[in-house]
């Protein structure tokens, strides 16, 4: 879109949602909830399908639906559940089997791809992970990547995550990224206490904290006025089926008293630091030792520099960080 082109649509908005904020809102929400998608897959990404084995699973929602139906109609999670999303029959989640020649790990890693992304986005991690015994599982979440479906967004996200989960029915270890952040505070938002102890670390990347920083800067980009606000909060409620704008990760995060790891770069364009920051701040554990106790300690907010949003999923000494916060023997530190 040229700049004449965005100027307009963007003053057209924001008087049309001056004037009429709620339909205004209405139509904003189907943007807000319509991937963005990389131009081409990178290189990189399509030679490392080619050259790493990996099986398709194709995981139903049935089970899934079931579950929700009846936590809707006992509110029994720690946010109400007001709507169930619609879902395709199946979600698909690309497996990656441990190294035969290690010992295999008891704990399956989940990796929680972000907006607009996929699976594939972990491909510097995956072979690293694997030679340590680890099985890897990368799911793509309806309307991204392998996966098709009607509707999409974090709450989607979130929902598949725990459907995974029950589906396992075993330790996991998580590693989001971006809006797969918000999909691991979603999935706390809608699940049993069985399901939020089988996730025994947590590692974020490039984290977000409130929800409504997210729609903020949405309705700044397209000019979407202020007075649309209370409409757009509205809006949001009901189609993520939780009160979505109430999620904020600083809160949830304080609820999981396990080894948790978050990473930000100071350079992020997209979630500026500070918003993740905040989350640091609310860590139970601010640090963790490797190894041993007599160990030196380590922060569990991480910051990197020069690598911004995308590309610190791609750094060596990330993709090393993550797979020692893993492998290794953690105890952490208030």
């Amino acid at each position: 879109m040229s700049q004449l082109l965005y100027n307009l649509f963007y003053y057209k908005t924001l008087v049309t949602s001056f004037i009429a904020p709620q339909s205004s809102a209405e139509k904003a929400l189907e943007l807000f909830a319509k991937p963005t998608y990389p131009k081409k897959d990178p290189e990189w990404e399509i030679e490392f399908e080619k050259e790493v084995p990996y099986n398709v699973l194709k995981i139903p929602y049935k089970e899934h639906i079931e579950a929700m139906n009846k936590r809707m109609e006992d509110k029994s999670t720690p946010f109400e559940i007001t709507l169930v999303p619609n879902f395709p029959e199946t979600f698909s989640c690309l497996e990656y089997l441990p190294d035969p020649n290690v010992p295999k790990r008891e704990e399956t890693i989940i990796c929680i791809h972000g907006w607009g992304g996929k699976s594939l986005n972990f491909l510097k991690f995956i072979p690293k992970l694997q030679s340590l015994g680890f099985r890897v599982l990368a799911p793509d979440f309806p309307q991204h990547g392998l996966t098709g479906g009607t509707e999409t967004g974090c709450h989607i996200f979130g929902h598949t995550v725990n459907a995974l989960i029950r589906y396992l029915n075993s330790p996991v270890y998580l590693l989001a990224h971006s809006l797969g952040n918000v999909a691991f505070c979603v999935n706390y938002a809608i699940s049993s206490e069985h399901e939020r102890s089988l996730i025994h670390r947590y590692v974020g990347i490039a984290c977000p904290d409130q929800f409504q920083f997210i729609m903020r800067r949405f309705m700044d980009m397209i000019g979407l006025s202020n007075r649309a606000w209370d409409s757009f909060v509205k809006v949001n409620d009901v189609l993520h089926g939780i009160k979505i704008t109430d999620v904020e990760e600083s809160k949830i995060i304080e609820n999981f008293h396990i080894p948790i790891l978050l990473i930000h770069d100071e350079n992020d364009k997209e979630l500026v630091y500070d918003v993740s920051k905040v989350i640091g701040d609310h860590l139970y554990y601010k640090h963790y030792k490797v190894g041993s106790e007599t160990s030196e300690e380590k922060p569990s907010f991480y910051t990197s520099k020069g690598l911004g949003h995308r590309r610190i999923l791609r750094d060596e000494n990330i993709v090393n960080l993550v797979a020692e916060f893993f492998s290794e023997k953690i105890y952490p530190c208030k």
